[in-house]
């Protein structure tokens, strides 16, 4: 019986470690990563907003537990900063979970076919969709709030060569990003940093990274800030939609 309801569970083991993945929907792969206070019930909202609209949504939990409450979250976030598989504070590398996050992106890939899959981030998690972008059925990043680096504005969590890497690819994998204007855990510095190191495909004019900045200040775009993108003029949500369609689906027909 799965924890959260409406979801399929299983467990999952990469890499040296191990986690819960829930799962729902059909056609490609989305995984979902969840913000530093869990796998809250604002996560899983948007899990079933996006199973809604066409895609098999795969959350893996990272820390906590299933459908944990904020502020419990927020008070273990001390405990969560220290284990070894999440880097906080080093510019320029990666976190070591994202590894064992790859081969989930195989694994869903593998499972549900087509051209590739989605993954999106938000917050702590944000930049692991950088480092994800060395496996090649990722076609669909989404870093929303990346927040990493802590106290370091102008860095990334992934090393120079990754992005290095996803800039040479010669497929249409692309990455959208998030932020509200008035963020100081996701500054503008951060994405212009993105904007500088990932490249376009050799020969395309499409940009390998979009960013889309919501005016005024908050920090969760997707989940529990939403709804004040929305009174912003900017519908978040429909814009990750129309990025995971352009390059899952529309590819796909193009390609069939």
């Amino acid at each position: 019986m799965s924890a959260i309801e409406g979801f399929a569970e299983e467990t999952f083991a990469a890499d040296g470690h191990t986690f819960r993945l829930f799962r729902k929907g059909d056609g490609p792969g989305v995984i979902l990563l969840h913000e530093l206070p869990g796998l809250t019930r604002e996560t899983v909202e948007l899990a079933e907003w996006i199973a809604d609209h066409g895609f098999h949504v795969v959350m893996p939990l990272l820390f906590g537990s299933p459908l944990q409450n904020p502020a419990l979250g927020l008070m273990k976030a001390p405990f969560t900063c220290v284990r070894k598989e999440f880097n906080n504070f080093a510019a320029g590398k990666s976190s070591a979970i994202t590894t064992s996050l790859r081969a989930l992106c195989r694994k869903v890939h593998a499972e549900r076919g087509g051209v590739g899959i989605g993954a999106i981030g938000m917050c702590y998690t944000g930049g692991f969709v950088f480092a994800m972008m060395l496996e090649a059925s990722l076609l669909a990043p989404v870093a929303a709030q990346p927040s990493l680096p802590l106290f370091q504005p102008e860095s990334l969590d992934v090393e120079p060569e990754i992005l290095a890497f996803a800039s040479s690819r010669e497929d249409t994998m692309s990455l959208l990003g998030l932020r509200f204007k008035d963020d100081g855990r996701c500054p503008a510095s951060r994405f212009e940093r993105l904007e500088k190191s990932l490249q376009n495909r050799t020969g395309s004019a499409e940009p390998r990274f979009r960013s889309i900045t919501v005016p005024g200040k908050g920090h969760s775009t997707l989940t529990f800030e939403y709804e004040k993108a929305l009174s912003e003029g900017i519908d978040t949500r429909e814009q990750v939609l129309q990025h995971l369609r352009a390059q899952l689906l529309d590819a796909n027909s193009s390609t069939s």
